[in-house]
């Protein structure tokens, strides 16, 4: 008896074969080829180019993906394009797409460039000079905290300044910033501010309490408008360094002479050691404080015993000494 298997086997060979050939010939051309797959919408985009091209929005766009349509927006900036706008291009182009739903959109983003407010400041202020501002002015643009200038990824990014405007009398200044510089289709953008002459000043880096002695590394330099620094500003590391604040102080303001202090080596109240040198001898009497003082500090003690109270020279924690009479005037 024959047995059926490889009959089976044959067939099933047979018909895989002929479900072949038929979907050839459905997909090809008659010639084997392929068929395209169809357009696809891209729902969201980001650009860089400056134009929006037919294979920006869809897949598979084919030869007419290079087709313009439309400028990009402004680096930084988007649009987006509702789905009665995409079946028109569509149906102009004769893309085989159409809306799946009223709701079909795509957004189009246009990639961009920070430029640096410092860079355009420098730029400015190099400018400036050559106008006439005073050597080694800053500057302070009105709109600083809102300026955000964004240009295309793939442009130079060199900065140019234009129709400069500056009003000594005044201090004041405007101009045009363009990136990059000199080119006809750079990004320009209007500024103005102000011109004054500027000092560098040391400021705590951190708030510091009373108690606290503050060393250099607690110090930083900053550049304030030279009308900040008056008379009782400090200005120099010596005037800070070794000194403790007479109350809490912020990080980053001018710090002025009253509001710091040689730190306290005896406090007010406090009890106290006496000392009186004369070329004979050395006497010492226990006394309290009626002040605070530091290292060098004349303050007023009373003596325990005594009670009597005399001027003394702080000469270390909980340490004075009697500074006798003939040498009051030279201490004061």
């Amino acid at each position: 008896m024959t047995s059926l298997r490889p009959l089976r086997l044959i067939a099933a060979l047979a018909l895989l074969a002929t479900m072949a050939c038929g979907g050839a010939v459905a997909a090809g051309t008659g010639t084997g080829t392929v068929a395209a797959l169809p357009p696809q919408l891209r729902p969201a985009v980001t650009l860089e180019a400056d134009v929006i091209r037919l294979g920006d929005l869809w897949e598979n766009a084919g030869e007419k993906a290079e087709v313009p349509l439309a400028k990009a927006p402004e680096p930084g900036k988007h649009i987006t394009l509702e789905a009665r706008w995409l079946a028109a291009v569509a149906n102009a182009y004769n893309l085989d797409w159409r809306p799946a739903t009223p709701f079909d959109r795509t957004t189009i983003e246009r990639a961009g460039r920070t430029i640096d407010i410092r860079a355009v400041e420098t730029e400015l202020r190099e400018a400036l000079s050559l106008e006439g501002a005073p050597a080694g002015a800053n500057i302070e643009l009105s709109n600083r905290g809102s300026l955000r200038i964004l240009v295309p990824v793939n442009t130079d990014q060199t900065i140019g300044i234009r129709d400069l405007n500056y009003d000594p009398r005044m201090n004041r200044f405007s101009a045009v910033v363009e990136v990059p510089a000199g080119a006809a289709n750079a990004t320009r953008f209007k500024v103005n501010g102000s011109v004054f002459a500027s000092a560098r000043i040391p400021v705590l880096a951190h708030p510091m309490a009373r108690g606290e002695v503050i060393a250099e590394n607690d110090i930083e330099w900053v550049e304030v408008r030279e009308e900040v620094v008056r008379r009782d500003v400090v200005t120099t590391l010596r005037q800070v360094v070794g000194q403790e604040p007479r109350y809490p102080l912020r990080a980053g303001a001018p710090i002025r002479t009253a509001e710091i202090q040689k730190p306290i080596s005896v406090a007010k109240n406090s009890a106290v050691t006496i000392i009186v040198r004369t070329p004979f001898m050395v006497l010492s009497a226990q006394g309290r404080a009626t002040e605070d003082g530091s290292v060098g500090d004349v303050i007023r003690v009373t003596n325990a015993q005594s009670k009597q109270v005399v001027d003394a020279r702080v000469e270390g924690p909980g340490q004075v000494s009697v500074i006798p009479a003939g040498q009051r005037a030279q201490a004061y």
